[in-house]
C-alpha cells in the first residue's frame, strides 16, 4: 500500500482486508453469477436455520434474563468509565443517539409490512385462518416480540460490557477485550484479529440489508412520480444521496455531525407518528398498543422458546432470521453503544439502550402497525395483492393512499427513511472505522475520516449492486449467515458479563 494511501487509510491489514476481499468476491458472484449466488448462499441459510434455530432462540432468552440480572445486581451501581467519569453526551442527546442508531429504517420499513404478513399468514401451529381477529391479535404480539425487548437485550448485553472493560482497562479498542472475565486477551492476538474481521463482515451485510431496503422503498416512492424514470438509475441516485449524506456526516464526528443529526431524526419521529395519529384517529390508532402487549406478554415464553413453533417454517422466516439479524448487528454496534456510555451508571445504560427504544418500538409498532391491521381487515384482498406483487416496501404507502393523504406521507416519509438510515449508518461507519483503524485512538470520538468515507462508499455499493443484481434477499441471507459467528461470540459475552456481574471490583 502506498505510504499517501495508508496515512489515509490506517488499517490493520489482518482485520481490514478479509471481509474486504470477501465482500468484493461476493459482490462480484452476485452479479456475474446471480443464480449461483443464491442457491449456494440459500443453502446455507437453510442449514444455519434448522441447526441453530432453537440455540438462538435460547441464547435470546438468555440474554434477556442477564441483563435484568445485571439490573438489580450490585454492578447497576457501577459508572462507565470510573467513579471519576463525566458524560460526554446530554441526556436527551445520548438517548437520541442510541435509539437511532439501532433502529435504522426497521421500524418504517416492516412497521406496517411485518403485522400485515402475521395477518395474512399466520403460523400454522395458531390454527387460525387468514385475516381472522385471532391471526390480527397474534399479529402485533408477533411484532413485539421481534422488536422490543429482546433485540434490545441482544444489543445491550454486549455494549454495556464493551464500555465496562474498555474505559477500566483503558486498552484498544477491540471486540476481544468483552472476553477478558473468561480469560486474558492479547488485542493482537490471532483470536482477537479473527472475532474482528468476521465481525466487520457480520455487520456490513446487516448494514447492508437495511440500506438495500430503504433505497428500494426510497426508489419505489420517486418511481410514483416519476413512473418512466429507469428503476436502476432511481436506485443508484438514492444510494449516491444517502452514502453521501452519512459519509459526510460521519465525518464531523460524534460531538456534532451524529449528535445533531440523531436528534433531528428522533423530532422528526415523534412529529411524524403525531400526524399519522391525527389523519388516522378515526381507525383509533392509540387503541392497538395496549393489547398488542397483552398478547406480546402471553406469547413471549412461547415464541422465545418455541414451544408451539418448533421446526415451523414461520419460525425459520421470522423469529430466527430477525434474531440472527439482530445478532449480526450487535458486536460491532455493542462497539459504538459502550463507547459513548462514559460517565454514565449500568443503570442509566440499561434505561437508555434497553427500556426507552423498546418502549418507543413498541408504541410506534402499535400506532402504524396495529393501524395497517384495521385497513388490512377492511380490505385483505386488496393488500394481500400489494404484499404479493409490489413487496413489503409498497405496503406503507397504500396506507397513506386509504387514508387519503398518499402525495404529502410519502414525501413525509421518504424524508423519514433517508434521515434514519443516515443517522444509523454513521454510527456503525464509526464503529468500523474504529474497529479496523491501526494503533490506539487518542480521542475515543475521533476516527481517521478516511475509514469512515470507504466502509460508507462500500456499504453503498454493495447495497446498489445486490439489490439490483441478485435481489434484497440475496444480501439479507448474507446477514443472516453473519448472524452464525456472532451467535457463539455473544454466547462467550454473556459468560462474560455473568461473571462480571459476580465480580466487578476484579476486573473495574
Amino acid at each position: 500500500m502506498p505510504d499517501w494511501l495508508k496515512k489515509y487509510l490506517p488499517v490493520r491489514k489482518s482485520v481490514f482486508w478479509p471481509p474486504v476481499l470477501l465482500l468484493v468476491f461476493a459482490l462480484g458472484l452476485s452479479t456475474f453469477y446471480p443464480d449461483v449466488f443464491l442457491g449456494e448462499i440459500k443453502e446455507i441459510q437453510a442449514w444455519i436455520l434448522h441447526n441453530f434455530s432453537l440455540p438462538i432462540s435460547y441464547l435470546s432468552l438468555i440474554m434477556v434474563a442477564l441483563i435484568f440480572w445485571v439490573l438489580f445486581s450490585p454492578l447497576g451501581n457501577y459508572k462507565i468509565g470510573g467513579p471519576k467519569a463525566k458524560p460526554r453526551l446530554h441526556f436527551f442527546s445520548w438517548f437520541a443517539i442510541v435509539l437511532c442508531t439501532t433502529i435504522a429504517v426497521g421500524i418504517l420499513f416492516w412497521g406496517s409490512a411485518e403485522p400485515l404478513s402475521h395477518f395474512l399468514s399466520p403460523p400454522k401451529y395458531l390454527n387460525s385462518e387468514s385475516g381472522s381477529e385471532k391471526s390480527k391479535i397474534f399479529a402485533l404480539g408477533a411484532l413485539y416480540f421481534h422488536w422490543g425487548i429482546t433485540p434490545y437485550s441482544i444489543y445491550a448485553v454486549p455494549a454495556l460490557l464493551f464500555g465496562l472493560i474498555y474505559y477500566a482497562k483503558k486498552n484498544r479498542f477491540r471486540l476481544s477485550l468483552m472476553l477478558v472475565p473468561l480469560y486474558p486477551v492479547q488485542s493482537n492476538s490471532i483470536g482477537s484479529k479473527l472475532v474482528d474481521m468476521v465481525s466487520l463482515f457480520a455487520l456490513v451485510t446487516g448494514m447492508a440489508a437495511s440500506l438495500g431496503a430503504g433505497i428500494l422503498s426510497l426508489a419505489s416512492a420517486l418511481r410514483g412520480s416519476f413512473p418512466e424514470a429507469n428503476f436502476q438509475w432511481l436506485t443508484l441516485l438514492v444510494m449516491g444521496l444517502i452514502v453521501a449524506t452519512f459519509v459526510v456526516s460521519a465525518s464531523t464526528g460524534i460531538d456534532r455531525g451524529i449528535r445533531r443529526l440523531s436528534l433531528f431524526n428522533l423530532w422528526f419521529f415523534a412529529l411524524f407518528a403525531l400526524l399519522f395519529i391525527y389523519i388516522s384517529w378515526d381507525l383509533q390508532p392509540l387503541s392497538h398498543i395496549l393489547p398488542g402487549l397483552k398478547t406480546y406478554a402471553s406469547w413471549f415464553p412461547d415464541l422465545s422458546l418455541q414451544l408451539s413453533g418448533k421446526g415451523a417454517q414461520w419460525t425459520f422466516d421470522w423469529t430466527t432470521f430477525n434474531l440472527a439479524v439482530w445478532m449480526a448487528w450487535a458486536p460491532i454496534t455493542a462497539l459504538f453503544l459502550g463507547k459513548i456510555a462514559i460517565g454514565r451508571t449500568v443503570r442509566e445504560f440499561i434505561l437508555v439502550n434497553l427500556f426507552l427504544p423498546a418502549s418507543f418500538c413498541v408504541a410506534w409498532m402499535g400506532i402504524f402497525g396495529g393501524t395497517t391491521l384495521e385497513l388490512a381487515a377492511n380490505d385483505p384482498e386488496s393488500y394481500r395483492t400489494a404484499l404479493q406483487s409490489l413487496g413489503p416496501e409498497s405496503i406503507i404507502y397504500q396506507v397513506f393512499g386509504d387514508l387519503g393523504h398518499l402525495k404529502a406521507f410519502s414525501i413525509f416519509f421518504g424524508i423519514g427513511m433517508f434521515i434514519s438510515y443516515v443517522t444509523a449508518a454513521d454510527s456503525s461507519t464509526e464503529a468500523m472505522a474504529s474497529l479496523s483503524m491501526k494503533g490506539k485512538v487518542e480521542d475515543e470520538f475521533q476516527v481517521n475520516s478516511g475509514l469512515k468515507i470507504f466502509w460508507g462508499v462500500l456499504l453503498g455499493l454493495i447495497s446498489w449492486v445486490m439489490i439490483n443484481y441478485s435481489g434484497i434477499e440475496g444480501v439479507r441471507i448474507l446477514s443472516v449467515i453473519g448472524g452464525l459467528p456472532a451467535f457463539f461470540f455473544l454466547s462467550l459475552a454473556s459468560i462474560s458479563l455473568f461473571i462480571l456481574s459476580l465480580k466487578p471490583n476484579k476486573f473495574l
